[in-house]
């Protein structure tokens, strides 16, 4: 099974955890940490460890971190060392659901950077978009 963990500075994590069940339904395998949060300067790296531990084996675990270089990201980071963990920064709602939608139960490393390369082409620049597909009514 996936299991989903989203991190973020403050309470961006919770507000993506919480639209991704709006699309999705209430699903069980997604969950979200704040960092920084409630007055804590740290990252809460023992929620992250218990959190992990009590998934199985044989899960896939989703660490979807929130800006390149950022502390989160470089804490996450340091457990891409477990072989069942996949780290993934830069993180929008288009690749969460992606990730929780796929029915594959594992996803192997090209399917991961396909859902990537979708996620990406999701950040537009509306101003240029709509000029450029606006139809001529003429």
């Amino acid at each position: 099974m996936k299991q989903i963990v989203i991190i973020s500075h403050k309470t961006l994590a919770k507000g993506m955890a919480e639209t991704v069940k709006f699309f999705a339904g209430d699903i069980k395998n997604i969950h979200y940490l704040c960092a920084y949060e409630d007055g804590k300067n740290e990252f809460p790296i023992q929620e992250l460890t218990k959190l992990i531990s009590g998934f199985s084996e044989q899960d896939q675990v989703f660490l979807l971190t929130d800006l390149l270089g950022g502390s989160v990201n470089q804490n996450c980071s340091q457990l891409i060392k477990r072989k069942n963990i996949n780290v993934i920064t830069g993180v929008n709602l288009a690749l969460v659901l992606s990730i929780i939608l796929d029915p594959s139960k594992q996803l192997k490393k090209q399917k991961i950077q396909e859902l990537i390369a979708q996620a990406k082409n999701q950040i537009v620049y509306m101003n240029d978009y709509n000029s450029e597909n606006e139809s001529d009514d003429e």
